[in-house]
């Protein structure tokens, strides 16, 4: 995703328009297509437009537009989300001038507004602001009881403390994940994140907000992924959700954080195979995608309609995950980046109806690089994309092609499928290298003995989905039934 991308999908819809209209207004001439290239970033279409100017003319008008989009940004985030904190500063400093002056009742008036109004933007730096004036002039007879403030500073402190201390939890378990993913390292995840949690001092008990909610949702999905292992992410803290809700908090500043935290959680639970409990979230993330006039809507849709598809396919409804994941796709408000994950997620769809050549045509379709995706999407998704390609490749009959993509596959992940949370991806590819090259013998009572000693089975709750559904791909051949079917059995788990 270019610049002018990335700014583009900061705006809602309504903040779309008013940027057309503020780059028409500064047009000084006719023949100026800033608001074309505009409206082609937005539905994805930037390519005609650069064959249309050509290379030289494309770069200097994308870089003018990208410009004025930032200043217009820029602007909306001043005028909109800081008006609220300017206020408060400036409460602060008239209270200050005012405390200076020997005007403590006006003073005191005033800072106590600030701090109202502090409390519900979650803002501890304005508080310690707020708190330290107080303090200093906390002598008079105008201040509030004095015992008070110095127990409401030390709250606030703590408070700001903790969640520095859980950003520090959170950056340490990232950078661990990261370079797992993209230098091979080895790391013990659950041993990191135990550590770190009593290095740091978080414990159950810390106060919350949707930032902190966020960061711990973070942390679970993170841990989940790296250990191939979602059956044992902890939760603990999802009931607070519903108790924020409604609350001083649950403001427009944190809506962000509030539709992230609905959105990690109900994809933990859809990784638990907890279906109907992660439908529960997305309903959730739903409502609040709809506040404050759609504001992160366009934004968060692409996310929440791939996951609903996921849940409805692995629910036994493929028609509607169909229907939900095409609406995002043939919606032409995306780029062909930001839908990577719907694609992928139609492609296993298609698959799992035997729409072969529908699904060949969508992954052929995924012509960057592999270090490309992996740096804009993860690693995860490419190795989902490559197990599905050869997949693919051998219900085409396209032996050369496995070969090769198998032989790829195996020697750029070599170190990562020796790490026990992959130990079984191997001896499966080496499975269905053995099928396409024999077909014959996959009913076969010795190629079923060996496909029981070669992957080492883990109970249903605890395989991961994907690979479980690449697992009941040879399992559907072994006895010869539907794989749609037997994907379900798979991902299941006996209630």
């Amino acid at each position: 995703m270019n610049n002018l991308n990335t700014l583009v999908s900061l705006l809602n819809d309504s903040e779309r328009n008013e940027f057309v209209k503020y780059l028409s207004g500064r047009n000084k001439r006719h023949d100026v297509r800033n608001v074309d290239l505009f409206r082609a970033a937005n539905t994805g279409k930037e390519q005609l437009m650069k064959d249309s100017l050509g290379f030289n003319a494309y770069n200097v008008l994308s870089k003018r537009v990208s410009d004025r989009l930032l200043d217009f940004t820029a602007t909306k985030i001043l005028t909109n989300e800081a008006t609220a904190e300017i206020g408060v500063i400036k409460q602060i400093l008239v209270a200050r001038k005012l405390f200076t002056f020997g005007k403590f009742k006006l003073g005191f008036r005033i800072i106590l507004k600030a701090e109202k109004a502090a409390i519900y933007l979650n803002h501890y730096t304005l508080l310690n602001e707020i708190y330290h004036t107080m303090i200093q002039y906390s002598y008079h007879e105008s201040s509030p009881d004095q015992e008070l403030v110095f127990k409401k500073f030390e709250s606030n402190r703590a408070e700001f403390v903790a969640q520095e201390r859980l950003n520090m939890v959170y950056a340490v378990v990232k950078k661990a994940f990261n370079d797992a993913e993209y230098k091979g390292d080895s790391v013990n995840m659950d041993l990191l994140l135990k550590e770190n949690f009593s290095r740091f001092g978080i414990d159950e008990r810390m106060a919350y907000n949707f930032q902190t909610l966020y960061q711990l949702a973070q942390i679970a999905d993170i841990t989940g992924a790296y250990n191939k292992d979602y059956f044992k992410a902890n939760l603990y803290f999802v009931d607070q959700i519903e108790l924020l809700k409604g609350g001083e908090g649950d403001s427009e500043k944190y809506l962000i954080y509030h539709i992230d935290v609905l959105y990690l959680v109900a994809n933990i639970f859809f990784r638990k195979k907890e279906f109907a409990k992660s439908m529960e979230f997305l309903d959730s993330m739903l409502e609040q995608m709809n506040r404050f006039k759609g504001k992160f809507k366009r934004d968060k849709l692409v996310k929440y309609a791939t996951l609903k598809a996921l849940n409805e396919n692995f629910t036994g409804d493929y028609k509607s995950a169909l229907e939900t994941v095409n609406a995002v796709i043939d919606s032409h408000d995306y780029s062909k980046e930001e839908l990577l994950n719907p694609l992928l997620t139609k492609v296993m769809i298609m698959f799992q109806q035997g729409e072969i050549k529908e699904a060949h045509f969508i992954v052929s379709r995924f012509r960057h690089s592999d270090l490309w995706y992996e740096r804009h999407i993860g690693q995860e998704w490419v190795l989902n994309k490559k197990y599905i390609e050869i997949l693919i490749h051998i219900e085409l009959q396209n032996t050369d092609l496995v070969d090769s993509r198998m032989n790829s596959l195996v020697r750029k992940y070599a170190k990562l499928f020796k790490t026990s949370k992959a130990n079984n991806v191997l001896p499966f590819l080496k499975l269905i290298k053995q099928y396409d090259q024999q077909p014959d013998i996959v009913q076969s009572k010795k190629f079923k003995e060996q496909v029981e000693k070669a992957i080492e089975w883990k109970p249903i709750q605890q395989e991961d989905i994907f690979l479980s559904s690449f697992y009941a791909w040879l399992k559907a051949k072994m006895e010869g039934r539907n794989l749609y079917e037997v994907t379900l059995e798979l991902t299941r788990p006996a209630s």
